[in-house]
Formats: C-alpha cells, sequence, structure tokens
C-alpha cells in the first residue's frame, strides 16, 4: 500500500494549488470488485478550511476494508485474507501573489504495514498567470511487518522529486510537461509471496523460497497533458505518460477525457489504455534459485484498458453549493507471461458528496 500513499503525497506536492474562496467538505465511498476474487471497500472523507488571508488547511481519512481469495492469496496456501488499512492526512496551503506554498504530511498504517509521508512544493505563476512552473518533493519511511511474526521487520526508504511547467497555449488550449523522479531504497518485497522452484533431485517435487527483489530502484516517468476548450461547456483533455525504471521495466499510458456540462449535470467519460514490459529478473517460471525472484503479476509483462464515465450535478443550497457524484470504471487486464493468472476483469463503483460553505 505503501505506492499508494506516496502518489497521494507527490500529487499533493506538485500539483499548484487553486484559490478557494469557500471551505469545503467531501464524502465519498469506492467499492472495487474483480473476478480474481477481491473486494475492497474504500470510504473517503476530506474537509478544507480558508483559516486566515491566503492560507487553507486541508484534512483527509481514507479506509481499504480489502477480502481477498485471489490467486495470489491462494498460491501461498492462504485460503482467505482480510485486512483493513487506515490513512489520515493533513495540508497546509499559503498564497503569496503569485506564489503558492504546499506542504503534506500522510499517516497509513494496516496490520502489518506502516508508512509515514511528507511533502513539500512551489508554484509560481508567471506572465499573467500564462505560465505556471512547480517544483515539489516527498519523502516516505515505511516499516514492514508480517502477521504472526514479531521477529519480521523490515524498511523501505523513498524519496519523489516532480517538476511541471503548464502553459496557456492559446484561450481554448492548455498543455502541461511534467518529469517525475522516485528512488527507493529497501524492502521491496512481500512477505507472504513465494516462488516455486524445482527439487534438486530431478523429480517433479517442487518447493518455495521468499520472494526476493533488489534493495534499490529509480524510476523516471515524463507526461503530456493537454486541455481543449471546445466549445457549448466542453472539454477534451489528452494524457501521455512514459515510465522506466532500473528494474527492467518500461511503460506507456495514453488517456483521452470528454467533460461536457449542461446547466447543473457534468458528464465525464474516459478511456485509458497501459502497457507494461517486465522486470529483467520475472520469469514464467523459474528452473533454479537466483539472486531476484518473483511471482508478482505487477512487475510481469501485460496491458490493461480502462473505460468509465462519472456525471455530477451541483446547485445552490441554503447559500451552499451542493454537489452529488456517481462514478463508474470496468478493467481489463491481460497478463502476458504470468502463469497463474490469464487475464483479470473488474470495476468499480464510487459516490459522493461535496459542500462548500
Amino acid at each position: 500500500m505503501q505506492l499508494r500513499a506516496l502518489a497521494l503525497a507527490l500529487l499533493a506536492s506538485s500539483v499548484p494549488a487553486v484559490a478557494a474562496a469557500d471551505d469545503t467538505f467531501v464524502a465519498k465511498t469506492q467499492l472495487y470488485i474483480d473476478n480474481d476474487h477481491t473486494t475492497v471497500v474504500s470510504p473517503l472523507v476530506a474537509a478544507t478550511k480558508d483559516a486566515w488571508r491566503g492560507g487553507t488547511i486541508g484534512v483527509s481519512y481514507v479506509a481499504d476494508i480489502v477480502s481477498s481469495a485471489s490467486v495470489d492469496v491462494v498460491s501461498n496456501a492462504t485460503p482467505h485474507m482480510s485486512d483493513v488499512r487506515s490513512e489520515a492526512g493533513a495540508s497546509l496551503t499559503q498564497r503569496l501573489r503569485d506564489t503558492t506554498l504546499t506542504a503534506g504530511y500522510i499517516f497509513s498504517t494496516e496490520n502489518d504495514y506502516t508508512s509515514h509521508n511528507a511533502n513539500l512544493s512551489v508554484a509560481q505563476s508567471l506572465f499573467g498567470n500564462n505560465t505556471t512552473l512547480a517544483l515539489g518533493g516527498a519523502f516516505s519511511y515505511d516499516a514492514v511487518g508480517r502477521a504472526g511474526d514479531r521477529a519480521f521487520r523490515r524498511t523501505l526508504v523513498t524519496g519523489a522529486l516532480d517538476a511541471t511547467w503548464t502553459q496557456t497555449l492559446t484561450r481554448r488550449l492548455i498543455a502541461q510537461l511534467g518529469y517525475s523522479f522516485l528512488y527507493d531504497d529497501g524492502y521491496q518485497a512481500s512477505p507472504y509471496r513465494f516462488v516455486p522452484v524445482p527439487a534438486l533431485d530431478g523429480s517433479d517435487a517442487t518447493f518455495k523460497v521468499p520472494e526476493a527483489l533488489p534493495q534499490l530502484r529509480a524510476r523516471h516517468a515524463l507526461v503530456a497533458r493537454l486541455n481543449g476548450y471546445l466549445g457549448r461547456e466542453s472539454v477534451l483533455q489528452g494524457d501521455a505518460r512514459y515510465y522506466l525504471d532500473e528494474w527492467g521495466i518500461q511503460s506507456a499510458t495514453v488517456e483521452a477525457r470528454y467533460i461536457l456540462t449542461w446547466r447543473s449535470i457534468t458528464l465525464r467519460v474516459r478511456e485509458r489504455f497501459y502497457y507494461q514490459s517486465k522486470a529483467d529478473f520475472f520469469h514464467t517460471r523459474y528452473a533454479a534459485i537466483q539472486p531476484y525472484m518473483t511471482t508478482d503479476r505487477e512487475l510481469s509483462n501485460f496491458w490493461s484498458n480502462l473505460a468509465g464515465v462519472k456525471v455530477a450535478w451541483a446547485r445552490p443550497f441554503k447559500r451552499r453549493r451542493l454537489e452529488l457524484e456517481a462514478k463508474g470504471d470496468v478493467f481489463y487486464y491481460r497478463y502476458l507471461d504470468f502463469a497463474l493468472l490469464h487475464s483479470r476483469l473488474g470495476g468499480t463503483v464510487e459516490l459522493g458528496a461535496r459542500l462548500d460553505y
């Protein structure tokens, strides 16, 4: 779960804050389910308050209630796994004319994992707000345990840097370029994942050894975005992302979103395609023990596709603004060299409300 927390911290540290004239309260619940027998319920609440001139304070809480009998779980002689992950965050934003400073902290915990994340960023608007340059950084310290084994304790330290350039090209077109760098140092395997290896006596028997991954991992990502106003309250957005790391993984992501607003209703549809190559040390099967071994499908060669729709309805409410939203996504993963699972189909449904006051 550490990557999710760090991604949130990095996002908070790199995206320029938008000046808010109102306080806000948000409540959402998301349901995730797939055909690999995994279900996750994620309630979220968040609030922001303009505490002083130019200063905004934010707090948030999200929980992941996980129930799984996936291939990854069952293949390691565990019939079922359930867990609850809790994450609390706080942020502080200060606007000084054309400069925005943001700092944040996120703490997450589950039965065998704790994570501390801190982030800091600065965004500078230039040339009449037509150009925005932002630089952010995040730091994460994680403690990894294993249920039922008090002697097992590992640590993982992650640092991240993110730079973005947002440019207004025309009255109808905005572009953004971004670069992200992450560096992991520490335990990055799963204490519950084991790799089957043939027995040395030449028989058909196999034995399992703990997953072993490199301790260091440097990651790079380049992102390009375009937002175009098409008229009649409609917007077309496009993203392209290229990623590579020193484990040999490369990936490409393309996503398109169309947003249409009619009176108090906003409709968004999106489509995203993702392709990833495998890590250098990933093999469908291992013939012998090697320094690095894994059965993690996230390190295999696969592609995925996601399509979704979101509907939001907003209207004044007792001198306030109330917005209700419903969102649904369907996804498909196709694993090209993962022996335990050919494909995965699933979806998410989210209901939420936002109140500006």
